[in-house]
């Protein structure tokens, strides 16, 4: 008798719905840093402005953003599968136009679209893994969430790094093998459609109106410390993102896109062995450590610019990868800490949203200065003036944890 293709198997009845959600999860970051480093051959070959680079970086976050801000509450509507779904599908459509693309301007579209599907998975799929767990358990499933996330961010440099190193199709190859990994996900995801569609709760009326606020007086503080400290975390991981790359491409005897994919890949590890080693360091403390982890990262990075040391940019993306790890995890946990209970949505939506902020109006700013003077001045301005933002905050954040306000 023939296999109903439709039958899930005993194993994907019980776990298909958590590894097809933990899998889009990773692909989605994957593809969000996916063109990190192609960025040199796009300069090579479309003969780009250093500004050009940023923005193809900085559209991407203005799709999450909007997502986040406006549809983030879609899956509580629509349902957990069904957004899951819509977003692999928009990947893989934003993933083939990026790979068809033979213009900026229509890459400038695909990573909207991308940052659009990324920003709708993000919440549908941290929700929709809990949902999916066999156990329910959301401890595990917020562990899964982390490190889907982190493996996909070093992943996809690699990966679109390794492909384009083999000189076919460099700025198509790497898109299109992406993309047929997002349809073998949805497929997955669809075989175990029954699993995911058990969602806890009612449905809720689709509210696209953003909730924004800023929590009560008495943990107002700290809510901001954390939210400045996002900002800027956000603001020195967009340069490296969209302005390094250009820098490593030519660093080593073994050229090419490879080099800033394995770059980008120690950043990852590093990031995400920090967050699963230090996750219970005290909150304001792993912040002030991340800060100033942050304020020696962005002093490797004017090293590196201004000697071409290979050991200074090793040491970069270290600390890039140890600092925005302990960062963003720390300022996460203190804004959620000091969000009032009855409108915590709106306070922890305004973090994200001030933190993704600073993955883009700043770096289109150094952009512009790089037209004008120059990649390697306007790495160096920013570079000065970002730590001595950072170096201010370190200040506030050791003066937070002196006074213990609520942390």
């Amino acid at each position: 008798m023939p296999l109903d293709i439709a039958e899930p198997s005993p194993f994907l009845r019980r776990w298909g719905g958590f590894v097809a959600v933990s899998f889009a999860l990773g692909l989605g970051f994957a593809t969000s840093s996916l063109p990190t480093p192609l960025y040199p051959v796009y300069q090579d070959q479309w003969h780009l402005l250093p500004s050009e680079l940023t923005y193809i970086y900085a559209l991407y976050m203005v799709g999450v953003l909007f997502a986040l801000l406006f549809f983030g509450r879609l899956s509580d509507t629509l349902g957990r599968y069904a957004v899951v779904c819509l977003s692999l599908v928009m990947i893989t459509g934003g993933l083939i136009m990026s790979g068809a693309a033979s213009s900026i301007n229509t890459l400038f579209v695909a990573r909207i679209i991308i940052g659009f599907a990324n920003g709708l998975l993000t919440t549908a799929g941290t929700l929709a893994l809990a949902d999916a767990h066999p156990r329910k358990d959301r401890r595990v499933a917020s562990i899964v969430t982390s490190a889907s996330i982190a493996l996909g961010v070093g992943i996809g440099p690699l990966l679109g790094g390794l492909l384009a190193q083999t000189g076919f199709a460099p700025l198509r190859l790497s898109y299109f093998v992406i993309a047929a990994l997002a349809l073998g996900n949805l497929y997955l995801t669809w075989r175990c459609r029954h699993k995911l569609r058990q969602q806890a709760g009612p449905r809720a009326r689709l509210s696209i109106s953003p909730k924004l606020a800023l929590p009560s007086a008495q943990t107002r503080t700290p809510f901001l410390l954390a939210s400045i400290a996002a900002f800027l975390m956000f603001s020195t991981g967009s340069l490296l993102a969209s302005l390094i790359p250009s820098f490593l491409y030519d660093l080593l005897p073994w050229q090419g896109p490879a080099v800033p994919g394995v770059a980008f890949l120690i950043m990852a590890l590093a990031a995400s062995t920090t967050q699963f080693s230090q996750r219970n360091l005290p909150a304001v403390k792993g912040l002030a450590i991340g800060l100033a982890t942050l304020i020696m990262f962005l002093i490797a990075v004017s090293i590196g610019v201004i000697s071409g040391s290979i050991i200074a940019f090793t040491a970069c993306m270290i600390l890039a990868g140890v600092g925005q790890g302990l960062c963003f995890m720390t300022a996460t946990m203190i804004a959620a800490q000091s969000a009032d209970d009855h409108r915590r949505s709106a306070n922890m939506a305004t973090f994200f949203a001030i933190a993704y902020i600073g993955g883009t109006v700043p770096v289109i700013v150094v952009g512009q200065l790089a037209d004008i003077w120059g990649m390697t001045t306007a790495i160096l301005v920013f570079c000065a003036l970002a730590a001595v933002a950072v170096c201010g905050l370190v200040y506030q954040v050791l003066r937070l944890m002196r006074a213990q306000v609520g942390i």
